[in-house]
């Protein structure tokens, strides 16, 4: 017997629910963990409206084929805007859906982020970057870890920026490629910090990403990307490379905080979830994504 999920829809029965259930609302966010922090945002910013919060695929029909017609690379952020603009299509006055997207790479030129009505961006490249604060790093040190007071959160978040701004350069220039490539994953497997610095080597990394071309090609390009000085640093890093490089980083100069009850921390979708649970409705509320979100919700239809 072939189970059907009952909630998912093409993106024509979508738009179809704004004229058959005006009055509701409704939230679709590229992943689930995305989809864990706003259904917990709306239990505290916004208790008495009903809000259904949806990742793309437990809520969206939607082919390979039609996100390609609409310009947008295959994946969870190409299917939410697809989705997005055949609904404002559709309905452009609607108001019972709204859609929210990562800006990605769009600080460095590529993930265009079109200006449709019905959806909002993250404040930085992700929606892990609001995680990527002392106060939220801090707790997860002395919370979950039990870090000494002397493990400065400040400290940890200087020791790896550059790293995760260096990542986030080098996925760009891969990404930007004829024919895109990932990064490898032994370049942050294989990461170690020292008390001098790191081990990170971008022509290495260009080299087990992309065998093909000419790792020297590549680093001169790397060596041209321009990182504002007058963005947040957070539009440079990518989201889910945050807890795999502090994982490394710990591993490497406070391994002993990993063991026994605590060495589950040191995987790193673990510790994406730990710092997830870190964060506080204040942490949220002064982005410019959680002030359009509360007034989505406050807005009667």
């Amino acid at each position: 017997m072939i189970s059907v999920d009952e909630n998912l829809r093409t993106p024509g029965e979508l738009a179809m629910l704004e004229i058959l259930e005006p009055d509701m609302k409704e939230i679709i966010v590229e992943g689930r963990s995305d989809q864990a922090i706003l259904r917990w945002f709306f239990t505290h910013a916004a208790p008495q409206t009903a809000i259904e919060v949806f990742a793309v695929k437990d809520r969206v029909l939607m082919d390979e084929e039609t996100v390609i017609a609409h310009g947008y690379s295959l994946g969870e952020r190409g299917s939410v805007l697809t989705v997005a603009e055949i609904v404002h299509a559709a309905h452009p006055k609607g108001d019972r859906l709204r859609f929210v997207a990562d800006r990605d790479l769009s600080s460095l030129g590529l993930d265009a982020c079109p200006e449709i009505d019905n959806v909002f961006y993250t404040d930085f490249a992700s929606m892990e970057l609001y995680f990527f604060s002392e106060k939220t790093i801090g707790k997860m040190l002395s919370v979950a870890l039990r870090a000494p007071a002397t493990l400065s959160p400040r400290a940890v978040i200087e020791a790896v920026t550059p790293v995760l701004v260096s990542i986030f350069t080098i996925r760009f220039i891969l990404r930007s490629l004829p024919t895109p490539k990932k990064l490898a994953s032994k370049v942050i497997d294989g990461l170690k910090f020292t008390h001098k610095g790191n081990t990170l080597d971008v022509g290495e990394a260009f080299r087990r990403s992309c065998q093909e071309i000419n790792a020297d090609t590549l680093s001169v390009k790397y060596l041209s990307v321009v990182i504002s000085s007058d963005l947040d640093v957070r539009h440079f890093i990518r989201g889910h490379d945050i807890s795999a490089v502090l994982v490394r980083y710990i591993s490497s100069l406070h391994g002993n905080l990993f063991r026994k009850d605590r060495r589950h921390l040191a995987q790193a979708a673990a510790m994406e979830i730990c710092l997830t649970t870190c964060l506080e409705l204040a942490d949220f509320e002064k982005f410019e994504l959680f002030r359009n979100l509360k007034e989505y919700a406050s807005n009667r239809s």
